[in-house]
């Protein structure tokens, strides 16, 4: 199970680069808040399989310190709030995309300051001990740190994923919004499974969707590059 978080660990990195770069050569603000918000996967995924990593080969361990699984909590609602934000900046000419960014940020500012100030006392052992695996989702976070996630991961994932199949919906020639599409639900079938008690496959159906939202990208910048190039 180690292997699954590692590999969304090396493709959330490639992907963050990649965006990057694309941001640097078009300038664009979709491009800029995506690369945020994947540089973020790439650090949750990172500390997850840092998390099983050492669950599995230090004798005693459960895996996650009290920062590490603070950083992985409040960084993992934000995510998916600002992977909806680009969304809705590359979609609309109207300013949604700008009124979702400065409601994702009023949203954030709370859970991370009670999320970094949280105390967990021994409910991060607890749940780890109880679970038998370090996929616990925010069951170790107190409850008035964990009532803003839906308010961050629900719109933030119904706009990625509604905006990939309107975008389809738009010009069924753009076949590559079905991957994001399912790469978006992937993950977040895994988070809601999780929220309820349900830790089963979460690192697995992350992996899918990591592997295909980047292919779905991958593949609307080869779009975008024939298009251009065939005068269209």
């Amino acid at each position: 199970m180690i292997y699954y978080p590692l590999a969304s660990t090396i493709v959330s990195g490639i992907f963050t680069v990649l965006l990057v770069i694309q941001y640097m050569r078009r300038r664009k603000i979709h491009q800029l808040i995506w690369a945020i918000s994947l540089f973020m996967f790439f650090v949750t995924t990172f500390l997850e399989f840092w998390a099983e990593y050492l669950f599995l080969t230090v004798p005693g361990s459960i895996g996650w310190t009290e920062l590490s699984y603070k950083i992985y909590y409040i960084l993992t609602p934000t995510m998916v709030a600002l992977m909806g934000t680009g969304s809705l900046y590359l979609l609309t000419h109207k300013p949604y995309g700008k009124y979702f960014l400065y409601y994702t940020i009023a949203v954030s500012i709370p859970l991370f300051i009670l999320g970094l100030s949280s105390s967990l006392g021994d409910s991060l052992y607890s749940v780890v001990a109880q679970l038998g695996t370090t996929e616990i989702g925010g069951k170790a976070m107190p409850s008035y740190v964990r009532i803003f996630s839906p308010f961050l991961t629900v719109p933030g994932g119904i706009a990625l994923i509604g905006g990939a199949l309107y975008s389809f919906w738009l010009d069924k020639s753009r076949k590559y919004n079905l991957l994001i599409a399912l790469g978006a639900l992937f993950p977040f079938i895994g988070g809601v499974k999780v929220r309820f008690a349900d830790p089963t496959f979460f690192y697995f159906l992350e992996m899918v969707g990591t592997i295909l939202l980047f292919l779905g990208f991958v593949l609307s910048w080869e779009y975008i590059r024939s298009r251009k190039a065939g005068g269209k």
